[in-house]
């Protein structure tokens, strides 16, 4: 029985590929999509499947969970974990085959012990902390980091770091960041060492600092069709992937002076129009939109009144004419002649446009469209 909701986000994949397209004409080097937190809402097994029939063959994930799931359904792509290595996991990730980014001496010596227990070579990057302050070999303890290139069925086959402010107009702090980096993959050339690859461009920095594409960089929010920030990709053709639409569950009409929803923070005005609309803060529409936040009805807008509820959302339709149950309302996309992007959306929330797209909940259903 197929049981579905009036609630979903569709997938345009058809605009994904054509942002991997668009991406690829502003760099040489190989692309690493990433696809961490389920593709950034998106579904990461369905954009792997697409951007997979585009050429890539290496994805970028933050939980070793997301390695594992992918490699299930791909077995001869590279999974390069950038997040955080969980250590009790070593045995799986040598068995799979996951490439994992190091930042700790004994996370290596521990990965090579394993992978000579099976019999096999490790395939390790080396994360390298030049100002981000989150993970990474520290200046202070790079000695460290040229010890693991000496561990045995280890291969280092890469070192990368990440910007802090690639994404801004000032480029000063990114760009002491990157001389940093090649400082020490030049050290490790002295000692005469091999890394055949290294990284560092994020998506701000794939846009906007061409000197840091080296050999591969790493398309995240780009590949969504949304900019990484205010100040940069708003002009290269980029595509919204997403959008987020409902169906009417229910219609009334509210005489002046009565209140709407939980502790009564509005009050009509006017005898009003109430659509519900069968979504709320579990899926990922914010309880900060209450009062404030708005949707499309038939290409118009309409305000969400009352606060929003963990499964259901008020909104006043009293302007809008001839609304109907079942009718179609969007919280993200383009309905008509009028659109509510995810970075309109928010900026009401004061927030960052990956926070939208990454919010939106599991139980949501993604429609996939080529």
């Amino acid at each position: 029985m197929d049981i579905r909701r009036p609630v979903w986000a569709e997938i345009d994949l058809s605009a994904l590929q054509r942002n991997y397209d668009r991406i690829a004409t502003l760099t040489s080097s190989e692309m690493m999509p990433i696809v961490k937190a389920d593709a950034y809402g998106h579904g990461a097994l369905q954009v792997v499947q697409a951007l997979y029939e585009k050429g890539a063959r290496r994805f970028g994930v933050a939980l070793l969970e997301e390695a594992i799931e992918l490699r299930k359904a791909f077995q001869d792509i590279k999974l390069v974990l950038i997040g955080t290595l969980p250590m009790d996991s070593i045995e799986m990730i040598v068995k799979e085959g996951i490439i994992c980014g190091v930042y700790r001496l004994e996370q290596a010596v521990l990965l090579s012990k394993e992978a000579k227990k099976q019999g096999k070579q490790a395939v390790i990057h080396l994360k390298v902390d030049t100002g981000m302050g989150r993970i990474g070999f520290r200046e202070e303890n790079w000695e460290e980091l040229f010890d693991c290139l000496k561990l045995p069925n280890l291969f280092v086959e890469g070192i990368f770091t990440h910007f802090a402010t690639a994404d801004h107009a000032d480029l000063g702090f990114a760009q002491e960041q990157l001389k940093k980096f090649l400082e020490l993959t030049d050290k490790i050339k002295t000692k005469g060492a091999h890394i055949p690859i290294r990284h560092a461009a994020n998506s701000g920095a794939l846009l906007q600092l061409p000197e840091a594409h080296l050999d591969l960089v790493r398309p995240g929010i780009i590949l969504y069709g949304l900019a990484p920030s205010q100040y940069i990709g708003k002009d290269i053709g980029l595509e919204p992937v997403l959008s987020w639409r409902a169906r009417i569950s229910h219609i009334k009409t509210v005489p002046q002076g009565e209140t709407i929803s939980y502790g009564r923070t509005f009050r009509t005005a006017y005898p009003t129009r109430v659509a519900t609309i069968p979504l709320g803060y579990a899926d990922g529409l914010r309880r900060s939109l209450s009062n404030r936040g708005e949707v499309l009805v038939k290409g118009r807008r309409a305000t969400i009144i009352g606060r929003v509820c963990m499964d259901q959302t008020l909104l006043d339709v009293s302007k809008i004419p001839d609304v109907q149950m079942e009718d179609e309302v969007t919280l993200l996309g383009t309905d008509g002649y009028d659109r509510i992007d995810v970075d309109e959306m928010a900026s009401w929330l004061n927030t960052i446009n990956y926070e939208i797209v990454c919010g939106i909940a599991k139980r949501v259903p993604r429609v996939y469209r080529k």
